[in-house]
């Protein structure tokens, strides 16, 4: 196979795994994202997500990245809150699982490149999985623990009420 064939397979196949990702994930039902599955929670050592602001400044590049939550039929744009009330905030943090697992999938899906290339090639696939998805995931899981403290004080109120 030539290289340039080569290249050209591999880069389709990388837009084929990121679009296909997102497919997946926009499939699966909602109620699978409504719960802190092991995956999702958030861990001791990310402080709430404040772990991503300190160390990777989140806040300061994370509108520079593409959002593509509403890609999909009856997707869920999450490039900034539309309500505030719980159920938005309950669906929106539901959206963030959905977002996270879309940006994992990617790195499993680099494993296939072992199938049908050279290893000095296949090697590299999932080092890229993890530097182009792991932007997306560290602004879910940055923003998930901020939208979660949003959801109980609002649900709070609404029992105060």
């Amino acid at each position: 196979m030539s290289v340039l064939l080569q290249v050209l397979l591999i880069a389709g196949t990388w837009v084929a795994i990121h679009i296909g990702s997102g497919y997946i994930a926009h499939h699966v039902p909602l109620t699978w994202f409504q719960s802190d599955r092991v995956l999702f929670r958030t861990r001791r050592f990310e402080q709430q997500g404040r772990l991503y602001r300190r160390l990777f400044k989140v806040h300061r590049w994370k509108d520079l990245l593409p959002e593509a939550g509403a890609a999909f039929e009856g997707g869920f744009a999450k490039r900034s809150l539309s309500g505030i009330d719980a159920a938005y905030l309950e669906r929106f943090i539901a959206e963030t699982r959905r977002a996270e697992l879309t940006h994992w999938l990617p790195l499993l899906f680099s494993l296939t490149f072992f199938l049908w290339n050279p290893l000095e090639i296949a090697i590299w696939m999932p080092l890229y999985a993890i530097l182009s998805n792991a932007p997306f995931i560290i602004v879910q899981r940055s923003n998930r623990p901020r939208l979660q403290t949003a959801a109980a004080r609002r649900r709070q109120t609404s029992i105060e009420r």
